[in-house]
């Protein structure tokens, strides 16, 4: 990767909860500095909001949105930052369709957040933003920091108190490793 630090904010899972997603939305553009927020489904015309508030946004729709069963709108989607590969879907089922070569995979459905590595490439789910507390999760959403050196990936509880922070660098094989 090379170039400046871009800050990605990921959110997903807003099921129609716009006052707490522009609550978050907030504090990502401002006091995180995000220049993207990327929303991962459920719901897809929840991400559309962001948009008409003035944000940028790159969204894909979740499994129950009707945008989902159209072929107007793609299930998963591939953009390039700093020379990242960022893979995004909606569900793990989708992620498939544009997994190969990506750096860092995208997805949410579970309302579970989590980061993990598999496979060389870093995986992240923020979680959901559906209300204080879903399927025994508290609210969060995801910060990525993406850098010449790799990939800081942070999950946020949805005041925007951090709950895990994770670094990561490519290793001399291409595949991102833990960073020291």
């Amino acid at each position: 990767m090379a170039g400046a630090e871009m800050i990605l904010g990921v959110i997903s899972d807003t099921h129609g909860n716009v006052r707490l997603m522009h609550r978050v939305a907030d504090l990502l553009f401002g006091k995180l500095a995000a220049e993207v927020v990327i929303h991962l489904g459920d719901d897809y015309a929840d991400a559309g909001q962001l948009e008409m508030a003035g944000h940028t946004v790159w969204a894909v729709p979740g499994l129950w949105c009707p945008e989902y069963h159209s072929y107007r709108v793609p299930k998963a989607r591939v953009e390039t930052v700093d020379g990242g590969r960022i893979a995004f879907a909606h569900a793990d089922r989708d992620i498939a369709l544009v997994r190969t070569g990506a750096d860092l995979l995208l997805t949410g459905h579970t309302h579970s957040a989590r980061i993990a590595l598999e496979g060389g490439a870093v995986c992240m789910n923020p979680g959901h933003l559906r209300r204080s507390t879903d399927r025994g999760e508290h609210a969060s959403f995801g910060l990525v920091t993406v850098s010449q050196q790799g990939f800081v990936c942070a999950i946020h509880e949805a005041d925007g108190r951090v709950r895990l922070v994770r670094r990561y660098e490519r290793g001399p094989s291409g595949c991102f490793v833990p960073a020291q």
